[in-house]
């Protein structure tokens, strides 16, 4: 049954990127009580599952090729609680599926994550257009969001392009509270001009964006609350084949900057350093 939802999520999300029509019966979700909710509430009828995690995801294609996919916990749908937002960037040339595990990881620990479409967001305008795209869905009586988004709390992260996007919006938009950018290859000079807490993660054995030509540099430029760490033995795309290693941390990097959380484990001699998964961990200002 797990592999059956699985291969039918990726079927969706392939066809929702390739923007081939689809019919609501093809992609009903296993839960009764969910699938009236986001049948009643839901502006994206066209389509919805609900994953393993207790993940809704959905989406709105304004046009080609163009929109943001969503993901959130099934319990926001019967919920009074807000939930703060972590906006996506994708690295280049691909889209928000290849992600799915990492982004759905996040949405459950308490998050509602919206991926831009974009192939090449390295400018951070495409990721700033979906902060304005999920706020607004929080003023839309006819949207599943409507006064569900914590506005107060909204973080970015991104991979690759994704990374140096994510420093970009965090410098362009002052709605932003904190980054998480996992082998981005921003520039020093970006970096240096962050004024909020960023965690720059990447692999070790990463030869696309190599660590010490943009994520070390990066970090050392940044004046800004900071984290640098690398992945042992990650690619450049070890994000996507083992996204839990990588969402552990994420989530952390969160709930300390969004909820107000523990910042313990990102301070030296704290969990991340003593994590046998990650090496050369450094942290600053926290």
């Amino acid at each position: 049954m797990k592999k059956e939802l699985k291969k039918r999520i990726i079927a969706v999300l392939a066809a929702t990127f390739m923007c081939v029509p689809i019919t609501a019966s093809a992609v009903k979700a296993d839960s009764p009580s969910a699938l009236t909710a986001s049948a009643e509430q839901s502006p994206y009828g066209s389509y919805y599952v609900i994953d393993d995690n207790g993940v809704v995801c959905t989406a709105n294609m304004a046009t080609l090729n163009k929109g943001n996919m969503m993901w959130f916990p099934e319990s926001m749908l019967t919920s009074n609680q807000q939930f703060p937002v972590i906006v996506w960037a994708n690295g280049t040339m691909c889209a928000p599926a290849l992600y799915y595990d990492f982004l759905s990881q996040v949405a459950a620990a308490g998050y509602i994550v919206v991926a831009n479409t974009e192939l090449f967001a390295g400018n951070g305008q495409e990721q700033k257009a979906s902060i304005d795209f999920i706020l607004a869905e929080d003023s839309d009586p006819d949207s599943v969001f409507y006064g569900k988004i914590d506005e107060e709390h909204v973080g970015v992260m991104g991979h690759s392009q994704g990374g140096m996007s994510s420093v970009n919006c965090a410098n362009l938009d002052d709605r932003v509270d904190c980054v998480f950018s996992i082998a981005g290859n921003s520039s020093r000079s970006s970096a240096a001009s962050l004024n909020v807490p960023t965690f720059f993660a990447t692999g070790d054995r990463d030869m696309i964006v190599p660590s010490w030509l943009y994520v070390k540099p990066a970090y050392n430029a940044c004046n800004a609350p900071a984290v640098y760490a690398n992945v042992k033995s990650a690619i450049h795309t070890t994000v996507c084949s083992n996204p839990s290693v990588y969402s552990k941390y994420a989530v952390k990097w969160f709930d300390a900057y969004l909820k107000n959380g523990s910042k313990e484990a990102f301070r030296s001699g704290g969990e991340l350093f003593r994590d046998s998964s990650w090496s050369n961990v450094a942290s600053k200002h926290i």
